[in-house]
């Protein structure tokens, strides 16, 4: 009987040995890369706050929460695709940390649409909540997808 052993996920932020049988194995997440994406974080819920607290609400709903859900996804679509062209090195890892993880995870409020959809259906606008909340993931998903597009036409990543 062959056993096989999961393989751990790619993830260039995690440093991974092999051991004796070539199976990787995470070796450790360091300090220094916690301290970036609470960096970034600290300041992305900073600028998460700033819009939301100028935004106009309609009732319970927050522009704001559309707003940063919407350039957040495409901030990263943007920024992941400029940090694919060329070698992977300590500043693109940083940089991933820093601005992807922490600044725009913090950023981007999915916990908040939650709350917007539940406080709409509270109302007695079930329908208006699922299509809210069903809206704000698949726009962000397109807007993921232009940014990944405006990056590669402004920058030129991802040509050969």
């Amino acid at each position: 009987m062959v056993r096989h052993r999961a393989t751990l996920p790619v993830n260039s932020d995690i440093e991974v040995a092999r051991n004796v049988a070539g199976v990787p194995v995470m070796i450790r997440i360091r300090p220094g890369y916690l301290g970036l994406a609470a960096v970034g974080g600290t300041v992305g819920t900073a600028a998460r706050y700033g819009v939301t607290a100028v935004a106009p609400t309609w009732q319970t709903l927050s522009a704001g929460t559309v707003v940063v859900n919407l350039l957040g996804p495409f901030s990263l679509g943007v920024l992941l695709q400029f940090l694919t062209a060329g070698e992977e090195s300590g500043r693109r890892r940083a940089s991933r940390l820093l601005v992807g993880v922490g600044f725009l995870g913090a950023f981007t409020s999915y916990a908040q649409l939650a709350v917007d959809a539940v406080m709409v259906a509270e109302h007695g606008h079930a329908v208006l909540a699922l299509a809210y909340v069903v809206a704000t993931i698949a726009a962000g998903a397109v807007v993921a997808w232009l940014g990944i597009v405006t990056a590669t036409r402004w920058g030129g990543c991802g040509r050969s």
